[in-house]
């Protein structure tokens, strides 16, 4: 027979755990998404703080800004796609691309500075309105249309630039290199601020306008939450999915260009692994990678993350090959606390 205290402090154990679990639970919640990224940048910056006095000074964090604003540029256009439920493994190629167009036409052919860089931001619209058709009418899904799309356009832009770096001297029209409004914006400041990160902000504004005052950017949540749901509502998903592709292009485009400012020169070759930075940073960020969650601002969070732990790993002088170690492990960990984190708030939920 069991004593009558015994008893009740079992009648008392379940409500207990039951009570720490929902505590659990909300912390879990609280520290998801923006939150969560939030908390991982301090801590980090707080770490690298205390670890070397060199981390947190005005030059090494406008160094980090200048360093980083390409991958916040790629960002903005991935998050948009990653909450559709899709994804965009060609913006990096896009922006070699877009960079390379732009830098042929303006030092090798002459045009005159408005037409190279509208010649730019064509070639990634036609990239992003490629991707978008092959997904929408092909049935291909985005994984494999673009990275199909990567290496294709990876090809093209060594084509147009004969794998060679750009402006090619033996072929460059006298006094022409990159053209004016692309070197500044890419390579000078205004109050030690410097312009690519300005880019990037406005970039990320119009990518957050998008998002949160568009009948697009609505769609785009629709979507990824729920693509049936959204096409029983009204939602005219495949019109929806070619836009934000196209968008996606665009701004890849943009990032093109920022890149070739700030190195002075373009080439096929540019900017090869940001694809994988930018999904890092929207992942990092909140965003939800199988769609319907997330936002511009978290994303914005997840590339000062991605930025702050390379350099402060590079000034702790860790090895680049332990730095790859430690950037792919952090993603792994904060998606599966992510997804455990969702799991949990519905179990809690029903």
């Amino acid at each position: 027979m069991v004593p009558m205290g015994e008893a009740a402090s079992e009648d008392k154990e379940p409500r207990l755990s039951d009570k720490l679990s929902s505590v659990v639970v909300r912390i879990i919640s609280a520290a998801g998404g923006v939150g969560g990224a939030l908390s991982i940048l301090a801590m980090l910056m707080l770490a690298f703080f205390i670890a070397t006095p060199d981390f947190l000074t005005v030059n090494n964090t406008l160094n980090i800004l200048r360093q980083y604003s390409v991958p916040a540029i790629l960002a903005v256009g991935q998050t948009l796609v990653i909450v559709s439920a899709g994804i965009d493994l060609s913006v990096a190629s896009t922006a070699a691309l877009s960079g390379s167009v732009m830098g042929v036409s303006f030092a090798h052919w002459g045009w005159p500075e408005p037409a190279a860089l509208g010649l730019g931001l064509l070639a990634g619209f036609l990239v992003g309105a490629f991707n978008g058709l092959v997904i929408t009418k092909w049935k291909v899904p985005d994984f494999i249309a673009t990275l199909g799309t990567f290496t294709a356009v990876r090809g093209i832009a060594l084509l147009v630039t004969d794998g060679l770096p750009v402006p090619d001297f033996d072929r460059v029209v006298e006094g022409r290199r990159v053209p004016e409004t692309v070197s500044t914006l890419g390579a000078d400041s205004v109050f030690r601020i410097p312009l690519i990160a300005i880019v990037a902000l406005v970039c990320a504004a119009i990518g957050w306008f998008i998002m949160t005052r568009t009948r697009l950017g609505r769609s785009a949540y629709a979507i990824g939450g729920n693509r049936e749901a959204a096409r029983v509502s009204g939602i005219k998903v495949e019109r929806s999915k070619l836009w934000i592709y196209i968008i996606s292009g665009l701004l890849a485009a943009v990032a093109g260009f920022m890149l070739t400012g700030r190195q002075g020169s373009a080439n096929a070759l540019m900017g090869e692994g940001m694809e994988l930075q930018s999904i890092a940073a929207v992942v990092v960020g909140g965003t939800n990678l199988f769609g319907g969650e997330g936002s511009v601002v978290g994303t914005m969070i997840g590339v000062l993350i991605i930025g702050v732990l390379s350099n402060g790993l590079s000034i702790l002088g860790v090895a680049e090959f332990w730095q790859r170690v430690v950037n792919g492990l952090i993603i792994v960990v904060v998606v599966a606390l992510d997804q455990w984190r969702r799991r949990t708030t519905q179990k809690e939920s029903t």
